[in-house]
């Protein structure tokens, strides 16, 4: 009962502080001018991306379940909702600091580190399913960092 009870606070508990969270942010854009069009379009191709990558994930957990794995409704539904926030987050920032610099990010940085960061995740995610033991998304950390580093870290120049 103890855990439910925790379930169920971290789930409404977590949405009700993102709803929160992203209330306060845009009261504080709309006060800096930052709901403009340029705004409106980022979030908006982030949305849109963001469903490619919840689209790959639904297909994984498909070709798990084609391959016998057995899954849990409740841990595949919270992971395709963590997929997509996430890939939605990190589309949104990745093309907010790209509209919003001097010079863009080179794309295939940008490609190398997600894709760095996608394949960490699945194949850390498929490790933790078959084995059960959750902490090998863990080890999925370092990788990930470094692929966000790497997509969103610009190019030095060598110029003087």
């Amino acid at each position: 009962m103890g855990v439910q009870l925790a379930g169920a606070a971290g789930l409404y508990g977590g949405a009700i502080l993102g709803i929160l969270g992203w209330w306060f942010g845009r009261r504080m854009a709309a006060k800096q001018g930052g709901l403009d069009e340029l705004y409106e379009h980022i979030w908006q191709k982030a949305r849109s991306i963001s469903w490619f990558f919840t689209l790959a994930a639904i297909y994984i957990f498909f070709s798990l379940l084609i391959f016998g794995v057995e899954l849990n409704t409740a841990m595949v539904l919270g992971v395709i909702l963590l997929v997509h926030f996430a890939s939605w987050g990190f589309t949104g920032v990745i093309l907010s600091i790209n509209m919003n610099m001097s010079e863009p990010l080179k794309p295939s940085r940008v490609k190398f580190g997600i894709s760095v960061v996608a394949i960490s995740l699945i194949i850390f995610t498929i490790t933790s399913i078959i084995t059960g033991n959750w902490f090998f998304l863990i080890a999925s950390i370092p990788p990930n960092m470094i692929g966000l580093i790497s997509a969103l870290t610009p190019e030095k120049s060598t110029e003087d």
